[in-house]
């Protein structure tokens, strides 16, 4: 046992105050004569022994109480190894983690909190004996090499590092540190974490396991910055296509407690600038900004959003990609004799599409043809005046839609009720409940005049000035199925008729879409045909329902190892990042070629995927918790990391003394004055009980 405090062991001489009381109380008894002395002769053989015992006793704890209270003053602690049976002397292995995220970047009480972190390296490396040595790690970016390092080493490898913005790997790292220190020949072991104590950093101690290592954790101080960053960049649709307009949204959000005033948010989409937006966020506000983008090709197409005027920049570009769709697949199923059916203006737009527009394909069968078709290989099915659909296909239509395919449904007018109902039962959309009106009878009975505007489907259809009224010329029905949609799930009417039926219906589930229309697709059941709006309208329809499972953004989070998987070339993939080029490992499985790295040294910005014909390229950006900056206290990091025994520091409170002192006590040591403490009030109370309790005046 050693102390910190070794002037404070004077304080032992106060033990000798309750001594010297008792000395001076000893006086030598006067005799006096009595008549009768045998009731006294009693007293001496045995309650004046009581009282003496009881006397020595309080002197004992008294003296015990003090000199434990000396000890506390003079802060004790055991050296590291002392209760394995470890020397003192023996030499002792320090893993050393440093939190080099961009948080690390702000500027606290003692300068930029990396270059703190790197300055609280050196006080424990000057704490440390000749013989000791270290392993540094550090959170952020590509792993070190892990070799055990003298003195000089360590200042070569600080020297080196930089705040990264590259992913967070903090809970291998911690692991892989503990793994070295537990397979280290030394017996003094060791474990130093530098940090902010933002969460996304602290976190990961939950799951470390030690055994025979103390760990201090360093806090480098909390420091108040406003940071506006882009929490989310997405879409409401993904019916995107070459010349196809959509909308981008971006979320922006506030952290910290100070307004985000006199900022701008502006988007880039294939080079170009396509808007730009003033920024005012109240704290942890959170807003949402729309931006307007056109792929001008088939493929990847790139962006990234831009924050001006931000105090805290490492995190103001965030990057995104879109993968636009060369061509989506559609399969038509019709009745089984397609001569005996009307004209349906289906084929007629599929046809039109295929010929104009590339990115629409289709194949057309009968129905009994659909039992033997792998619906994998299509992105919607329509099927198209069906007088009934087999049941056997129910499951598989079923799956086919769950796992994120377009089923579009157009009724016969000679369709079976009950058999439409019995396959919209397994999406739980609704059913049928009757006819209304007359086939071909071309008396209008109500009118198509509501559409759900801001539904993909007529976005950017209409032109139209802010707040002006919509006005299109309504379709009229002359005969439709009467729909009741049911109360599960996420459904709502693209096209209702002025009576409130459906006209146009949509029910997701799982990662697609059921579209079911209460009219058919030929001039007997209403004159939507010929309205200007039809054409438009079925192509989006069309192009919506194979948009489910295709296209959309795609990217990669640092802080984990990467893997894509997609339609290439397994021989000669290839993955472009920056200006190094990365052959990945390659497995081939049921979906694809998959392709995984490490991907510890990359940085926010794009990959390219080659494979020599095809490239796609993904956009990589950091985790969101990087961007938030709020952190744990002291108590919850003792609630988080339960069982195991981390010693703090505060060190942006503490001078270059305090701090090296403590770094003594806890990386070389464990404090035990709070052993001493409970010792004196153990003391204490034991003299307090004996006092009121012992009664040896009294006599048997």
């Amino acid at each position: 046992m050693s102390f910190l405090n070794p002037f404070f062991l004077l304080a032992l001489i106060a033990v000798g105050l309750p001594l010297v009381i008792h000395l001076l109380n000893l006086r030598k008894p006067q005799k006096v004569s009595f008549s009768s002395l045998s009731f006294f002769r009693e007293l001496k053989n045995t309650t004046i022994k009581r009282i003496r015992i009881k006397r020595y006793l309080l002197l004992i704890l008294r003296l015990l109480a003090i000199a434990c209270f000396a000890f506390v003053l003079a802060r004790p602690f055991l050296p590291p190894g002392y209760s394995s049976g470890n020397t003192v002397q023996a030499p002792a292995i320090n893993g050393i983690l440093i939190d080099n995220s961009i948080s690390m970047s702000r500027i606290g009480k003692q300068g930029p909190l990396f270059d703190y972190a790197k300055e609280i390296v050196e006080v424990i490396r000057e704490s440390a004996r000749d013989d000791d040595r270290f392993i540094i790690q550090f959170t952020n970016g590509e792993e070190t090499s892990g070799n055990i390092l003298s003195s000089t080493n360590v200042d070569r490898l600080l020297d080196e590092k930089e705040v990264s913005n590259s992913g967070n790997f903090i809970a291998s790292r911690l692991q892989m540190l503990v793994e070295a220190l537990d397979n280290s020949p030394y017996q003094n072991k060791n474990l130093f974490f530098i940090t902010d104590t933002q969460r996304s950093q602290v976190s990961p101690l939950q799951d470390i396991e030690l055994d025979n290592i103390s760990i201090t954790l360093i806090d480098v101080g909390e420091v108040e910055v406003q940071n506006t960053y882009v929490d989310g960049v997405n879409s409401s649709t993904s019916m995107m296509g070459t010349g196809i307009p959509f909308t981008v949204e971006v979320v922006l959000a506030n952290e910290g407690s100070v307004n985000a005033i006199n900022q701008f948010v502006t988007m880039e989409f294939e080079g170009e600038n396509v808007g730009q937006y003033s920024v005012s966020l109240e704290p942890n506000e959170r807003k949402t900004y729309s931006f307007e983008v056109t792929p001008a090709q088939a493929g990847s197409s790139t962006g990234r959003v831009i924050i001006e005027g931000d105090e805290f920049q490492a995190d103001n570009t965030y990057y995104f990609s879109v993968q636009i769709p060369e061509q989506r697949n559609i399969l038509l199923v019709r009745d089984t004799n397609p001569r005996d059916q009307q004209l349906s203006y289906t084929t007629t737009m599929l046809q039109a599409a295929g010929e104009n527009d590339a990115q629409l394909a289709y194949n057309e069968i009968a129905m009994d043809e659909l039992e033997g078709e792998n619906l994998s290989g299509f992105d919607a099915v329509i099927l198209d005046g069906l007088t009934g659909i087999p049941e056997y296909s129910f499951e598989r239509l079923q799956d086919f839609v769950q796992n994120g395919g377009g089923l579009i449904f157009f009724p016969s007018e000679n369709g079976n009720l009950e058999n439409y109902n019995a396959l919209f039962e397994e999406f739980n959309a609704g059913r049928f409940a009757g006819v209304i009106g007359d086939y071909a009878s071309f008396q209008s009975i109500a009118v198509a005049d509501e559409l759900l505007q801001e539904h993909p489907v007529f976005e950017a259809l209409f032109e139209q000035d802010e707040n002006e009224e919509l006005r299109i010329n309504n379709p009229s029905v002359f005969y439709y199925l009467k729909f009741l949609s049911s109360d599960t799930g996420v459904q709502f009417d693209l096209f209702a008729l002025n009576n409130g039926d459906p006209l146009i219906h949509e029910k997701r589930f799982g990662e697609g879409t059921l579209i079911i229309a209460a009219i058919g697709n030929d001039p007997g059941w209403s004159n939507f045909p010929v309205q200007p709006v039809y054409a438009p309208f079925y192509y989006r329809l069309l192009l919506y329902g194979a948009s489910s499972d295709q296209g959309g953004f795609s990217g990669h989070t640092l802080g984990q190892p990467f893997s894509w998987v997609g339609n290439i070339n397994a021989d000669g993939a290839v993955i472009e990042a920056g200006s190094d080029q990365i052959r990945p490992s390659v497995d081939v499985v049921s979906s694809g070629v998959r392709l995984r790295y490490p991907a510890e040294d990359w940085k926010p910005g794009w990959i390219t995927i080659k494979d020599g014909i095809r490239e796609v390229s993904l956009s990589v950006n950091a985790e969101k918790s990087e961007s938030l900056f709020d952190t744990f206290d002291s108590n919850t990091i003792e609630d988080l990391i339960n069982g195991v025994d981390v010693l703090q520091i505060a060190a942006a409170d503490l001078d270059g003394n305090e701090l090296q002192s403590r770094i003594a006590s806890t990386g070389f040591g464990r404090e035990i004055w709070s052993w001493f403490m409970m010792a004196g009030l153990f003391f204490l109370i034991a003299e307090s009980v004996v006092s009121r309790w012992y009664k040896a005046e009294t006599l048997d």
